[in-house]
């Protein structure tokens, strides 16, 4: 880097998102709640009536899991048109400056640290739910790792850091709310990672790493890019012992 180059960047400002104004509130999220757990609780319990055992491959928990969420979208989406509202604009999916690159590059460095830090933490070495569900077959190995790189993210950003996040921000206060956030974040994935305090820890404070980068950048799109970058490393490792397994 350049002298030059070097006083240029020291001597531009951080130009912060404007706060949000969410015309919703708690009432709004506690219908999506109940909404979303009502399809889940359908769709699985259809699930199990028509495929019994094999319902619990992990390829259809994903199909049934993508079909809560259809559910739940569609909900969001009867609310923003009756308030005039387009949906993902209002949830902060817009344009980032920010390069692509560079916030894929945050989430992987995050996920890197993550995996030290449950190391400090002596994380017990036990199978998971998650860890279960990715091992019953090679392609429910695929479908889960396609989905947790892709729209799984996407969607985690657009509810958690679009949806929920700025009425916690304009009840609590910026820190506060992207906290309170990232504590729903951790403990929504305990249950996959049987129920480890550690586990969730780390998970809560990756969410407050994307609540930050949602909040500078006014974007999900860019919270949502460190969050893939984020589950990128332990995905790819995920089908590299599947590879493995299978040449065994």
């Amino acid at each position: 880097m350049t002298p030059e180059l070097r006083r240029e960047i020291e001597s531009t400002p951080l130009m912060l998102a404007e706060p949000d104004t969410p015309f919703w509130g708690f009432g709004e999220i506690f219908i999506m709640a109940a909404i979303f757990l009502i399809a889940l609780s359908l769709v699985g319990g259809g699930a199990i009536g028509l495929l019994h055992e094999n319902a619990k491959l992990g390829y259809w928990q994903v199909i049934e899991e993508s079909l809560a969420y259809l559910a739940l979208f569609t909900a969001l989406k009867a609310v923003f048109f009756w308030a005039g509202k387009p949906l993902f604009r209002s949830l902060a999916w817009v344009p980032v400056s920010f390069p692509p690159s560079a916030l894929v590059s945050l989430g992987l460095a995050l996920s890197a640290g993550s995996a030290v830090l449950l190391l400090l933490l002596r994380t017990p070495e036990v199978q998971t739910p998650f860890e279960k569900m990715l091992s019953s077959d090679p392609v429910s190995r695929l479908v889960i790792t396609i989905f947790g790189i892709t729209l799984g993210p996407v969607i985690e950003e657009l509810l958690f850091r679009g949806f929920l996040q700025p009425v916690m921000v304009s009840a609590t206060g910026v820190f506060p709310g992207i906290l309170i956030t990232s504590v729903f974040f951790g403990a929504l994935h305990l249950s996959q990672n049987a129920g480890m305090w550690q586990s969730g820890l780390v998970i809560t404070l990756a969410g407050f790493a994307f609540g930050l980068v949602r909040h500078v950048t006014g974007s999900t799109r860019a919270s949502a890019l460190a969050h893939i970058g984020y589950n990128s490393l332990p995905f790819f490792f995920t089908l590299l012992q599947g590879v493995n397994q299978l040449h065994k």
